[in-house]
């Protein structure tokens, strides 16, 4: 808290220097990042060094004290509230990993922030700091410089502030040099410039955010938009206009299409990058998978039905031994040869019922889910439109998926009901299992439900798994009806 109070308010004086004039001239607020990077990081219980920072920065002698209160707990509410969506919405390993990650994030900076603008203006109104006519441009401000220095402060914490990996870092030691020349060469260049060159910023950023992940992205945002802001509250640069409020304005908007671009952008590339080493990794667990169905396959047949087929081989041998020898011990030979294909046959039947379920052939799809519900020992609802015959490959694989997740529901998941949807739509087959379990499943490496995934994935379907403590557990599976054919390497073609 002590540390969380002490950035704060270096921040907020920091902050006076870069306002244009009066107490709502700020084209960023840096504070608001600050507080909501500590508490998304660390925790809602430091809001107490929020609070005490910003007291501590307040303004009072421009400020009455009731209008200074008043923003000090708009201020403390806008860090909670926006700390508290992120902290819900993001995953810890890799917070601004997605594009969902980094919108939901903008999102949470963008809800929080608006609150303290909100607050903070009508406390500026009701203390007569502002009149009634200037309060939406007063806002409009007051949010903006808040959302900017929350955008450039928060993802640049969630990005570094875990330890640097040296190792992988050092040998690009000259790249980041050269990107770091190059960020501040071409802002003065385009920054200092009357006409708009600002576009030429935008390799430079794109460089930062293909190169370096989210450390370059982050970095090389704060950088630009730090050069932009001291331009432009010096009267340099294409953001300047006779109107103050015109100027705040523009350049508060270029940084933020710059920030959030790069974010973005950084985040595609991620995506990329994720999905192409999760198909190099299935394709290598279905490899391995099928080595070892061949090999259990082999023992299966080894130790079963061709030992009963050698018993079999051996016994005919001796009958025609004994065909004139011993006529009478033909007969009980040739029952022994008759059970030892009818076992044999059993066995082979079992292994091949393992390869394709027996009842998908039977029944068809939507046959076998309502099998599988009538052998579970709770309640299953079955919901969807006649589904007809599909591709068998597509059929089998959304029956191991409903089969594992409805025995995982009874096993694991202590449900008591479970609820089972499969539908076509536009080309796809969609299935969704359901249960209201105590939740907590997680794809662990070789477990079912990942093996699940990879038969999914191979075919160009999507798996998701959704599955919070105490609110049960949904397994959404879309499939193509017609899978892709594979290549020659086993994975599908249009993954190339």
């Amino acid at each position: 808290m002590g540390a969380l109070a002490a950035t704060y308010y270096g921040a907020a004086k920091f902050g006076f220097v870069l306002e244009f004039s009066g107490p709502v001239g700020a084209i960023v607020w840096l504070p608001a990042g600050v507080g909501i990077a500590f508490l998304a990081i660390g925790g809602l219980e430091l809001w107490p060094g929020v609070l005490l920072g910003d007291l501590l920065a307040n303004d009072y002698t421009t400020f009455p004290v009731g209008s200074a209160l008043g923003q000090t707990a708009g201020n403390v509410l806008e860090v909670v509230l926006a700390a508290m969506l992120i902290r819900r919405t993001l995953r810890r390993d890799n917070p601004l990993g997605t594009v969902e990650d980094v919108c939901r994030t903008v999102g949470a900076i963008a809800i929080g922030t608006a609150l303290s603008a909100s607050i903070g203006g009508l406390s500026a109104l009701l203390g007569g700091v502002t009149n009634s006519g200037d309060f939406f441009t007063v806002w409009r401000t007051w949010w903006l410089g808040d959302f900017i220095g929350a955008l450039i402060v928060v993802p640049l914490a969630l990005a570094w502030w875990r330890p640097l990996p040296s190792v992988k870092w050092r040998p690009r030691i000259v790249e980041w040099s050269l990107l770091v020349a190059a960020l501040v060469v071409i802002s003065e260049v385009a920054l200092r410039s009357e006409d708009a060159r600002t576009f030429l910023l935008f390799p430079v950023l794109v460089w930062a955010a293909l190169r370096f992940g989210q450390r370059g992205a982050t970095f090389a945002v704060a950088l630009v938009s730090g050069l932009t802001v001291w331009n432009t509250i010096h009267y340099i640069g294409p953001f300047v206009y006779h109107s103050i409020t015109q100027s705040v304005l523009t350049t508060q908007l270029f940084i933020a299409v710059a920030a959030i671009s790069t974010l973005l952008l950084e985040a595609v590339v991620r995506e990329r990058e994720d999905l192409a080493a999760e198909v190099e990794a299935s394709r290598s667990r279905i490899v391995a998978a099928g080595d070892r169905e061949r090999r259990r396959l082999e023992r299966n047949l080894h130790d079963g039905a061709q030992q009963r087929l050698v018993a079999l081989a051996a016994r005919l041998h001796g009958a025609s031994q004994h065909v004139q020898s011993s006529p009478a011990e033909i007969s009980a030979l040739l029952v022994e040869a008759e059970e030892d294909v009818r076992v044999a046959n059993d066995e082979l039947r079992t292994l091949a019922s393992g390869l394709h379920p027996a009842v998908l052939t039977d029944l068809g799809l939507a046959g076998a889910l309502r099998s599988i519900a009538a052998g579970a020992n709770v309640p299953v609802e079955i919901r969807g439109s006649e589904l007809g015959r599909l591709d068998p490959t597509v059929e089998a694989t959304a029956y191991y998926v409903v089969a594992e997740a409805v025995t995982n529901a009874q096993k694991h998941g202590r449900a008591t009901s479970i609820s089972i949807s499969a539908v076509v739509a536009n080309g796809r087959l969609l299935v969704d299992v359901g249960d209201n379990g105590r939740g907590g499943a997680v794809m662990r490496p070789d477990g079912g439900i990942e093996g699940l995934r990879d038969r999914v994935q191979a075919l160009g379907g999507a798996f998701r798994l959704e599955s919070l403590p105490g609110r049960g557990t949904s397994i959404a599976v879309s499939l193509p009806v017609a899978p892709p054919q594979l290549a020659p390497s086993g994975v599908p073609a249009f993954a190339r």
